[in-house]
């Protein structure tokens, strides 16, 4: 940063400063040789400034190092006086304050100084005529030059009337007055002042220069405020106001109003005027109407009776456009209310009060009754509970209770009766309503439910739970296939006794083949002992028999008739009756009766010609059945010896294509494996039907020889 020019010699002076243009200040140095202790030459000159905050600084900087500007000393025979223009950028400002030195400024005495120079030597001072010449003008222009622009001198205050201000720094010689000088209003003028013939300003011109003067507004005291406040009428009134002068300012928001409360109006200074505060925006001054008074609180007129709807009293001296009624307003229980009347927005009590009062009206009571929203209704493992929605007016105690805890439970809440299942069965529940506070007790009802909801351990339910999972289609989503269920079997089939036999039947599927053999429809089979597959034998297994009474599936060596017409499923099963009514002597009756009691009719479709003719699939029919052997393919999902047509009608039961073992072992000794019949007829061959061999292999034998039977049933 530049702080002085190199090569410093020496402080020029300033003799003058102009204003050339907006912007710009010319400012004139000059060197006197007086002044000057040895001859240089001036390369440059720099102009300071002062800064407000760092003093004085380098400004403008003069170069003049392509055309030095020679100075002579005040020693030489030769004098000088040097003058320098630097114009420097001041912007946008109102003022520049130089220092001038009076020295710079030519005296008479020195200009005949320097003219007794020159007649001794003409050379001296060479250039004296101009010098002599810009001396004269130097002090001519001071002499006539007008530094300050005149300003107001105090100010004024509104009064109604014509004011001119007065000035400081005008001299009426210098200057010519002009623009607005006279005016009445509070607010800003403008006045010009113009240099008269010899005169003009410091910047060198001549130019009108505006000066603005002002009048201020008169000031007024205090905002209005009302006078008196106006009672409700029904009518728009308008207040009276303490401190309002039309002629000071302007009367604005609301002026006026109909209903009681409180009102903002605005009074805003007129142009020539303004509040204390020097403000001069509007302010608010609130005004009122006041309540009209209501006299007489109502009452009810007449009597209500309990109908079962809302009602509401007639009320004697009530004016809905005085009061608003509140509180209980109509009801429908029989009792005592509390309605409330307030005085509207434009009334009051007697006494000023405005708050909420008090009034007691009735009903009085009815009879009553009950209605229930279902009167039966069935829960099962997934929907283990349900609702009964009691309707009763007015506020009597529900209560609910069953006939048989042990198949369903209840409980109350509300008007809402929750039935929950417990096991299997059908209980009654029985509602009642206590007599209330509206109305008397009404005659009970009745509801009737149907619980079928099965314990997941199949031997835990009753024949006829396992039915009625089986009808409503939830067997499968409880129990799983191979799930057991224990049943005696007691009584002589054919020639053989079995003294109440402890023996599970397990299940082989669900709904199994059920677009041929029928839906809801659990298939069982006899049976397991000790969990092993076993076959039910006679005394005669493994031989060959004649005649009736054995596990044969025939009396002779046929298969005639094929499955349809044999004596194993005719007689011995007991196909040829129904489980109702069971042929003595058979399988069906040595069964428990409420096994029987449930056990579902299946269509079944077997080889029914038999008797040695060809693998021809017409032989396969339906014959509806009770009890059944298995087919061949029923027990291994592919065809060995059996009709082939079979298959088209069959499926493998789920147990066995589970992959369970198909060895049976004889009842009494469950470690003995049998082989067990099988209602396929042998295709082809006029002897045999199919069999289970001992290994769970497919295999055929004689229908006239004893072999065991796991028969099939479907409830």
């Amino acid at each position: 940063m530049m702080t002085e020019p190199a090569g410093y010699v020496m402080d020029a002076k300033i003799s003058g400063v102009t204003n050339p243009v907006d912007g710009e200040c010319q400012v004139t140095a000059q060197i006197i040789s007086d002044d000057v202790a040895e001859d240089f030459s001036a390369t440059g000159v720099l102009l300071y400034a002062e800064d407000p905050d760092l003093g004085e600084v380098p400004y403008t900087y003069l170069v003049l190092e392509a055309a030095p500007e020679p100075i002579k000393s005040k020693t030489s025979t030769v004098g000088k006086i040097a003058i320098f223009e630097l114009v420097a950028a001041v912007g946008a400002v109102d003022n520049v304050t130089a220092d001038i030195d009076l020295e710079t400024l030519v005296t008479v005495e020195k200009v005949s100084e320097m003219i007794a120079a020159h007649d001794v030597d003409e050379e001296a001072h060479s250039d004296i005529r101009q010098i002599a010449q810009d001396a004269l003008d130097q002090v001519e222009a001071l002499t006539h030059t007008i530094s300050t622009i005149p300003t107001q001198n105090g100010s004024l205050t509104y009064t109604g009337f014509p004011q001119s201000p007065s000035w400081n720094g005008y001299d009426p010689d210098t200057l010519t007055l002009g623009g607005t000088t006279e005016a009445t209003d509070a607010g800003t003028y403008t006045a010009t002042f113009t240099p008269k013939d010899d005169y003009q300003w410091a910047d060198g011109t001549k130019d009108p220069k505006s000066v603005q003067w002002s009048i201020g507004r008169a000031n007024i005291a205090s905002v209005p405020t009302q006078t008196g406040s106006p009672t409700y009428n029904g009518s728009a009134q308008s207040p009276t106001w303490s401190g309002y002068d039309a002629a000071k300012m302007t009367l604005g928001g609301t002026t006026s109003g109909t209903n009681a409360g409180s009102y903002a109006a605005t009074f805003t200074p007129k142009a020539n005027y303004q509040w204390t505060d020097g403000t001069t925006m509007a302010k608010e001054a609130t005004w009122t109407i006041g309540r009209a008074t209501v006299s007489t609180l109502p009452s009810q007129s007449g009597s209500l009776t309990y109908t079962g709807s809302a009602q509401s009293p007639t009320w004697a001296n009530y004016d809905t456009t005085k009061l608003t009624i509140g509180g209980a307003t109509s009801g429908t229980n029989a009792g005592t209310y509390t309605a409330t009347f307030t005085p509207t927005s434009n009334y009051q009590w007697d006494g000023g009060g405005i708050a909420p009062q008090s009034v007691s009206w009735s009903i009085g009571k009815a009879a009553g009754s009950l209605t229930l929203n279902r009167f039966s209704m069935t829960l099962n493992n997934a929907t283990r509970t349900g609702a009964i929605t009691v309707t009763r007016p007015g506020d009597g105690a529900i209560t609910a209770s069953p006939d048989n805890t042990g198949i369903a439970t209840v409980s109350v809440s509300g008007t809402t009766v929750t039935v929950t299942g417990v096991a299997f069965g059908t209980a009654t529940i029985t509602v009642k309503v206590a007599a209330g506070t509206n109305h008397n007790a009404p005659a009970d009802k009745t509801c009737t439910v149907k619980v079928n909801i099965f314990n997941t351990t199949l031997n835990s339910n009753t024949w006829d739970a396992i039915k009625a999972a089986s009808d409503t289609g939830n067997a499968a989503s409880v129990w799983s296939v191979g799930d057991t269920k224990n049943i005696k079997i007691n009584g002589k089939v054919g020639n053989f006794t079995f003294s109440n036999l402890s023996i599970d039947t397990f299940i082989v599927g669900f709904n199994h083949n059920s677009s041929l053999e029928g839906n809801s429809k659990i298939h069982f089979q006899i049976g397991k002992i000790s969990n092993k597959l076993v076959g039910l034998c006679d005394g005669s297994y493994g031989s060959s028999v004649s005649g009736s009474g054995y596990f044969s599936m025939n009396t002779y060596r046929s298969n005639f008739g094929g499955w349809k017409s044999c004596y194993m499923r005719n007689t011995l099963l007991g196909n040829d009756t129904t489980p109702s009514s069971p042929t003595a002597n058979s399988m069906l009756a040595a069964l428990p009766p409420d096994l029987r009691a449930v056990m579902k009719p299946v269509t079944k479709y077997t080889d029914n010609t038999g008797a040695g003719e060809s693998d021809n699939a017409s032989y396969v029919t339906a014959t509806t059945d009770y009890l059944f052997l298995l087919a061949e393919f029923e027990y291994h999902g592919a065809r060995a010896y059996a009709n082939s047509a079979e298959k088209n009608y069959q499926k493998q039961y789920d147990y066995y294509k589970a992959g369970n073992s198909k060895v049976h072992n004889r009842f009494e000794n469950p470690e003995s494996a049998v082989s067990a019949w099988t209602r396929s007829a042998h295709a082809g061959y006029g002897d045999n039907f199919c069999l289970v061999e001992t290994n769970g292999s497919p295999s055929v034998t004689s229908a006239d020889v004893s072999r065991a039977l796991s028969p099939g049933f479907a409830v």
